[in-house]
């Protein structure tokens, strides 16, 4: 059924994949000892089309490992079976896993109150391998807002500065690419006036703008662009990244990329061209403040998501572009 499209793997509020080729041998290793395995969730969505509310990874995990995809890595018994394929194992295996009732699914019917399987999902998620926070807003708070975090999320220069190369990256499984948009929203909005921690800002600003229509998030999308483009014309391959010794330490620093966008945001199109051209000086200017201004350096490695924190970055980083705007 997954093969043929019949049971979606992806829909929006499940998690992404993050089962390691280790994980998924487990799994198929435990069908061969014959050891109970939970049951998977599944959503009818119309006649004969499921999605998965809870045991995404172990149906990928399955549909690899039958469709060939996956060698058995890891395996704490069957040693003998280490790098085999499905085809390569004995028949008597073969036929025992293709024909075997392993997994029972539980189907919740078209019928069924559609925000049922929200919280069916949360609530399974809630033992095993923990939530993200962003992944769980992004079952709580389904939408064309959340629609859109996951769009630009994509964007290539957030991900060249993530280091994430694909969908295999761990900033990626994790929503860590679609948390940093949102950050960027949140903060963007009300940076001076923030009331409580960054995280809890956060789910506000989900909750203000859920129902969020065409026009606003438009102007929401063109703003990230406009952000995002400005950090990489004015930081290039050191935006977001802090400075060390001479140089600078080849990591993404979320509360950099927080002080970095919202500055950006603040300048108009030709501060921007102007600032951009003397990348040079700014990059300095940034590197001189974080030696020698320990409250900035502090509110970029110590406490950052605190207002105080978020706030005292921001406006350094907004003074220094506001110099080199003139």
């Amino acid at each position: 059924m997954a093969a043929s499209g019949s049971i979606d793997l992806a829909p929006h509020y499940q998690r992404r994949d993050r089962w390691s080729s280790e994980k998924q041998s487990a799994l198929i290793e435990s069908f061969i000892l014959n050891v109970p395995v939970p049951p998977v969730y599944l959503s009818e969505d119309d006649f004969g089309r499921y999605s998965v509310i809870d045991g995404k990874q172990r149906i990928t995990a399955i549909k690899a490992f039958l469709g060939g995809e996956l060698r058995l890595k890891g395996l704490s018994k069957f040693h003998e079976l280490e790098g085999c394929r499905f085809s390569d194992l004995p028949a008597q295996i073969q036929n025992a896993l293709s024909v075997r009732p392993y997994i029972r699914v539980i189907t919740l019917l078209k019928q069924t109150d559609p925000y049922l399987k929200f919280e069916v999902f949360l609530r399974l998620n809630t033992g095993g391998e923990k939530l993200r926070a962003q992944e769980i807003r992004n079952v709580a708070f389904s939408g064309q807002l959340n629609d859109l975090l996951i769009r630009l999320s994509r964007t290539p220069f957030l991900w060249r500065q993530m280091k994430i190369r694909n969908e295999k990256s761990t900033s990626y499984r994790s929503m860590e690419d679609v948390e940093h948009v949102l950050r960027y929203f949140t903060l963007a909005s009300k940076w001076q006036n923030i009331g409580q921690g960054l995280a809890d800002e956060m789910d506000a600003f989900m909750v203000r703008h859920r129902e969020a229509s065409g026009p606003e998030l438009l102007a929401l999308e063109k703003q990230f662009i406009y952000s995002i483009e400005g950090c990489e014309k004015i930081f290039g391959r050191h935006a977001f990244k802090k400075p060390q010794g001479a140089g600078w330490r080849d990591q993404f620093i979320s509360p950099l990329f927080d002080a970095e966008m919202v500055a950006v945001s603040l300048l108009n199109p030709g501060q921007v061209q102007r600032v951009a051209a003397r990348s040079d000086g700014v990059l300095q200017s940034l590197m001189d403040v974080y030696r020698d201004d320990l409250i900035f350096a502090k509110s970029v490695s110590q406490a950052t998501n605190n207002p105080a924190s978020v706030a005292r970055r921001i406006q350094t980083v907004s003074g220094i572009l506001a110099n080199h705007s003139r």
